[in-house]
C-alpha cells in the first residue's frame, strides 16, 4: 500500500522541517523548539550558517496549520 498524506497525521515537527527546508535548510534531529503563545520559536543546527544555526518564528492557525514562518536575521 502507498503512504498517503493525511493533514490529520501532519504534527508540528514536520511543519518545522517543512518551513527549514523552504529556506534551503535539512533539519534532522538537532533542534530546539520554544512555545511563545502565540507563535513556536525553533533553533536549527546547520553548517551552512556562520552562527551554527538558523532560528525561525512559526505561526499557525487555530487548526494548527502552519500559516506562516519568519526568518531570525
Amino acid at each position: 500500500m502507498k503512504n498517503q498524506f493525511r493533514p490529520s497525521d501532519y504534527t508540528i515537527e514536520m511543519a518545522v522541517k517543512e518551513a527549514a527546508r523552504y529556506e534551503g535548510i535539512y533539519a534532522g534531529d538537532n533542534y530546539v523548539m520554544k512555545d511563545h503563545g502565540d507563535y513556536i520559536e525553533i533553533c536549527i543546527d546547520s553548517e551552512e550558517s556562520p552562527k551554527g544555526h538558523v532560528s525561525f518564528d512559526l505561526y499557525f492557525d487555530e487548526d494548527g496549520r502552519l500559516v506562516r514562518w519568519v526568518k531570525h536575521s
